[in-house]
């Protein structure tokens, strides 16, 4: 189902339906970020944030993602580190995330914006994203490796 249009912030959403079709995905967030960039208060990354853990929570991964992002890109902590969450190698899995392979790169570029505003658990998921790089620069991992320089 879709967001009520006669206004960009208002809730609950109707109960989320799965995405029918691949070209869907991705369009309800596409629209609700549309309403909230034009919304004359400002933007809401709060409300943004809150959509995409309903999206997330039915299963529309896609529809959740963009809004993570758009939330963190604009500042919004906990949706960094949600977003962080789905390039964690600690932490990836299908049922939450849009990749196929964690991307540990994004993963600590996302908490580290999350810690930089004050996430504590983000800081935590860092100390844990470390001690992976640690492990798998041990094990030949060029990529930990590389990873690894940026905590130096």
């Amino acid at each position: 189902m879709r967001v009520s249009s006669s206004n960009p912030t208002s809730r609950p959403l109707e109960s989320v339906a799965p995405a029918e079709s691949e070209e869907q995905r991705g369009d309800s967030a596409r629209e609700i970020i549309d309403r909230l960039s034009a919304a004359p208060g400002g933007i809401d990354y709060a409300d943004a944030y809150a959509r995409a853990q309903e999206f997330h929570s039915a299963g529309r991964l896609a529809d959740a993602q963009l809004l993570y992002f758009f939330a963190a890109r604009g500042g919004h902590a906990p949706a960094a580190f949600m977003l962080a969450t789905y390039y964690d190698p600690n932490h990836h899995a299908e049922q939450i995330s849009l990749m196929d392979e964690p991307d540990p790169f994004q993963a600590y570029k996302w908490y580290r914006q999350a810690e930089a505003a004050g996430d504590q658990a983000a800081a935590e998921r860092l100390a844990d994203l470390r001690a992976w790089a640690e492990g798998a620069a041990q094990s030949g991992d060029s990529a930990a490796e590389q990873l690894l320089l940026q905590w130096e």
